[in-house]
């Protein structure tokens, strides 16, 4: 009897005791959990979406696709220039001129002793045809100059902003393909024949 009422004792107290050790084991596999769980937390790298994207973009290089202000004054400056040469070629220059006489006089030397039509050829036909080719050299440069601004990358992206350089280096085109029909026209004498000295 007694060894049966010591086994009753036991039985119930190891019923009594088990709830509360479940309760202490889930408890401590709870923290044990979270504890693992800081841990992972606390080793793993997380990367910001959104930084990585502002870092990114800050850190990214220029669009080139975009006009620097060395190449706008670089065009702009080479768009003044092709117009100037192309309003000289309409208009002449000094060194025109300078040619002009400098062929005249050559001319007069050489001829000096021949006939008149060889004296008017060389005394006016010749420095025509010296202007007509200086301001056609003028009207050509112009045109190159002009074309590189229209073509260049960098204008063309401030073309579609109306950029003056653009509407510039169209004026001066336009104004050195004129010069450059008026040189030829010039050269070819198309505008007017040299003198004849009538029949005596």
């Amino acid at each position: 009897m007694e060894t049966t009422d010591t086994t009753r004792t036991t039985d119930t107290e190891t019923a009594a005791d088990t709830p509360e050790e479940k309760q202490e084991t889930a408890a401590a596999e709870t923290s044990a959990e979270a504890a693992a769980d800081l841990e992972v937390v606390d080793d793993t790298d997380y990367e910001v979406i959104g930084d990585d994207d502002e870092d990114d973009d800050e850190g990214a290089a220029p669009d080139t696709t975009a006009p620097s202000a060395k190449s706008a004054i670089i065009t702009g400056a080479a768009a003044v220039a092709g117009a100037a040469l192309a309003l000289s070629s309409l208009t002449g220059t000094w060194l025109s001129n300078v040619v002009s006489q400098r062929q005249g006089l050559i001319g007069q030397i050489k001829t000096s002793s021949g006939t008149a039509k060889q004296q008017i050829a060389a005394g006016y036909g010749t420095p025509w045809h010296a202007i007509a080719l200086v301001n056609g050299i003028f009207a050509v440069v112009a045109l190159l100059v002009c074309g590189g601004v229209l073509l260049h990358p960098a204008s063309r992206a401030r073309a579609a902003r109306g950029h003056w350089s653009q509407a510039l280096a169209w004026g001066g085109t336009v104004l050195a393909v004129i010069g450059l029909l008026i040189a030829g026209a010039m050269w070819f004498d198309v505008f007017a024949d040299l003198p004849t000295v009538p029949a005596s």
